[in-house]
This record gives structure tokens, sequence and C-alpha cells, in this order.
């Protein structure tokens, strides 16, 4: 049986032999393996496709969220501090990127710390003041207004005296910002003034506490136990339900508490 040997076209074993043809062969033979190796590095440097979700770090103490991150190949970074109130000092604040974002390995994640000791703002003066120029100036120092008191004066709503605490509070002294400060005012017994008692339903509680102290009311909150568990749950509650109820006529006694109840 005679074995059949494929012979290559004499055209292709001339072209083999021209010097010009072989390097061109071998310069594209050569291109193709680099294009190749460098395909291969880029998608192992890159991770092409390998991602993971990103932990959810809010409310952990930076060694904890150091301890979880070894385990993603993440790079985390304190970028400021900032003071809540009702958060645990030195949590993990916030984050960037958002829990469960899709990210690659050894990505950077920045994180705002709850501060260890709250900011210090200086007490101003704001006896003297009407309560909408106090709500101004005390806003502007990080502070805000607490209880409305009554007592009998000329000028209705004219501050007589700022308290903190209990204990009045001279201007000038340093105290924590957020701090709520309890005003004193005037009250013309004689002009009868009173208010009105907005409605506030569906807002939220600092809305509802603005809305009410620029009517002169005090306010009291009522979260609905059922379903607000924690603090974010507070901030997601609106009002659901007020009493007295809202009244148009201006029959109310300035500094009357308004309770609120509010739920998610």
């Amino acid at each position: 049986m005679t074995n059949k040997v494929t012979k290559i076209p004499e055209r292709l074993t001339g072209l083999w032999k021209n010097f010009l043809f072989r390097n061109i062969v071998y310069a594209a033979a050569g291109l193709l393996s680099l294009l190749f190796i460098i395909n291969f590095t880029l998608l192992q440097l890159t991770q092409h496709n390998r991602t993971f979700p990103v932990p959810d770090f809010s409310g952990m103490t930076l060694e904890e969220a150091l301890a979880v991150k070894e385990s993603k190949h993440l790079r985390l970074e304190v970028i400021d501090s900032v003071y809540v109130l009702h958060r645990p000092r030195g949590a993990i604040f916030r984050q960037s990127p958002e829990p469960q974002a899709e990210v690659k390995n050894n990505r950077r994640v920045l994180l705002v710390i709850n501060a260890h000791s709250p900011r210090k703002v200086t007490m101003p003066e704001v006896v003297g003041y009407s309560l909408r120029q106090a709500k101004a100036v005390l806003l502007s120092q990080g502070l805000s207004i607490g209880k409305l008191s009554y007592e009998p004066d000329i000028a209705t709503n004219s501050v007589l005296a700022q308290y903190y605490k209990g204990r009045e509070i001279p201007a000038g002294r340093e105290i924590e910002a957020g701090s709520e400060i309890d005003l004193i005012l005037g009250w013309n017994m004689e002009t009868g003034q009173r208010t009105v008692i907005p409605s506030v339903a569906g807002l939220s509680a600092e809305s509802a506490k603005d809305l009410l102290l620029d009517n002169s009311l005090n306010y009291e909150l009522h979260y609905d136990n059922t379903s607000v568990k924690n603090y974010e749950d507070s901030l997601l509650s609106r009002v659901y339900r007020q009493l007295p109820s809202a009244s148009s006529a201006n029959v109310w006694n300035l500094g009357t508490t308004v309770e609120l109840y509010l739920r998610p």
C-alpha cells in the first residue's frame, strides 16, 4: 500500500524561501503573541469580571472594619469626622462606595467617622431678640430651640432669658453643638394674643418642630414602638397624628404643647 504524502505547493515553497516573506510571517506571529500576552496580563491586573459587593461598615468601629476588609482585600481610608448625637462615638457613619456596590479587589473605600467628642460652639446672646430672630441666631451657631416658656411682659415673644439644661446660660460659654436652648419669652396679657395650631401631618419630626416653633408652640414626640426600633427608623418617621388637632383660629395660648405621634 503506497503512502500518499501531501506535497506543499511549489508556489508556497518558493514564497517561504523569500527572505522578506519569512520575516513578515515571523513579525506577524510575534505581534500576535505579544498582543495575547498583553491582553492576558491586563485581564489579570484589572480582574476582569471579578467583583464582589462592598460590606456595610456602618456602625462598626475602625478596628472592626479593618478586620472585615482583610478578607475582602479592600483599602479603607478615613477622610472626615462628624458628630451625630444618637450614633455611637467612634463608629463609622458613612462610606463610599455605598454598601453592596460591586467593586474589584484593592478598591479604596472612603469612611466618615462619628467623632468621639462633639464639636464645641459658643453660646450667643439672644436675650432681647424676638423668637424668630433667636431661632435664626441659634441655628447659625449649630444650636436649636428646646422648650418655650412664657411670662407676663410688654413685648410678646421677646426673649427674656436663655437656659441650658435647666440653668441660665450666659453668652460666650462653650457648649456642645446640637444642644437645645430653652427660652423664657414675654407675653403681653393685655393684648390677649393667641396662636393657631397648624397641621403637621406627614411631616418629619424636624419639619414639624420648626413649624410649631414658628407659631409659638411646644411639642412632644411619641414614636410608635412597634415600627420604630432604632435611630434610622426615627429619621424615616412622619407625623400621623397630632393632639390638639390643627386649628386655623387664634384661640390657643402661646406655649401650648402639641403631642406628635410618628411612625415610618
